[in-house]
């Protein structure tokens, strides 16, 4: 049988670094991820900003045409019942009676003229038929 035989071997010396840059590496690094998370949480904050500047905008622009439209409807209800009266007026029975006789030159028939015609119905007829 073959044995293994355990080589020892001297442990080889390890080369540090300068002093002068060993304490700054580390602090190099902190530095940069200290800044880069400054300006990922400045630029978070701005725009964070920008959406809620756009939300109010979009708010205030929605309150304007509101208003507008809900003038416009006061002004659309104040028409309507305008043209309401104005409707009545021209409907009305001494309106009408006074623009025959002025306008188209009628006048009340006289006692010989009027006729009055009742309809009778005789037996076995039904209104259908």
């Amino acid at each position: 049988m073959l044995q293994a035989r355990k080589i020892v071997t001297a442990p080889r010396p390890v080369q540090e670094p300068p002093a002068a840059a060993v304490g700054r590496l580390p602090a190099q690094k902190k530095d940069r991820r200290s800044k880069s998370a400054l300006f990922l949480l400045v630029l978070v904050g701005f725009l964070l900003g920008l959406v809620i500047i756009a939300q109010y905008s979009s708010i205030v622009t929605l309150n304007y045409r509101l208003s507008r439209a809900e003038s416009r409807i006061a002004a659309l209800d104040e028409e309507y019942r305008e043209l309401e009266q104005q409707a009545a007026g021209l409907n009305s029975l001494s309106r009408i009676e006074s623009f025959a006789r002025v306008e188209l030159g009628m006048r009340e028939p006289e006692s010989g003229q009027l006729m009055v015609l009742t309809a009778v119905r005789e037996k076995g007829f039904s209104a259908g038929e």
